[in-house]
């Protein structure tokens, strides 16, 4: 048997009509607002610039050397110690105490590394000495030097220069190209006996080696 609701119990029931259509219709607002959300991207933000890839700097092959300890020079059999040297009180460059040794100017860059990088020895007087042959180099002979990493710089020469040994020699020691280069000096021209020195200096230009060239 139904009973017919009275006038009360009708505006209870419409009244909870209206608050579950009302929580219906909410819950589906909400869930189309965040579909929304999801298919808008964020203002200025996409896949690639969210996670942006490292820029790695661009690897330059360049390689530092070491202080030098072996001079090699093929054309002239010489296969010897560096020794480094310093100024002597007049401020000339020193050189090594025997005619077996080189001698590097630790003043200057290491060899293969960018600048001037020079190297002396004796040319003798009674008998030969390390450099006694070098005016016999000619442009396109080759110069090693080993540095004391056990790294090979090798250089090629470019041209011999003879200068008064009281000439100013500021080109050997000094570059301004930004390449690098390997000077080779030696004694050259008279003896002096009265001085125990020679009349001249000789040097050997050298620039380093390009792979490939």
């Amino acid at each position: 048997m139904r009973v017919a609701p009275n006038n009360k119990q009708r505006r209870t029931l419409i009244t909870i009509a209206i608050v579950v259509v009302c929580v219906v219709a909410t819950l589906y607002a909400v869930q189309l607002l965040r579909s929304a959300v999801v298919d808008i991207p964020h203002p200025g933000v996409s896949s690639q610039t969210a996670k942006p890839q490292p820029i790695h700097p661009r690897k330059m092959n360049v390689v530092v050397y070491g202080v030098p300890v072996r001079l090699i020079i093929p054309k002239l059999a010489v296969d010897t110690r560096i020794l480094p040297m310093g100024l002597t009180a007049q401020g000339d460059m020193e050189a090594p105490r025997t005619n077996e040794d080189a001698g590097w100017y630790h003043y200057s860059p290491n060899p293969g590394n960018k600048g001037s990088a020079v190297i002396d020895g004796h040319r003798g007087v009674t008998r030969s000495a390390i450099f006694t042959k070098l005016s016999s180099l000619q442009k396109g002979d080759e110069v090693r030097v080993v540095d004391s990493q056990g790294r090979t710089s090798s250089f090629t020469v470019q041209t011999l220069r003879t200068y008064d040994k009281d000439a100013s020699a500021y080109d050997v020691f000094h570059s301004s190209d930004g390449g690098s280069h390997l000077n080779l000096i030696t004694c050259n021209g008279d003896y002096e006996s009265a001085g125990r020195t020679y009349a001249q200096r000789l040097v050997v230009f050298s620039d380093k080696t390009v792979i490939g060239s």
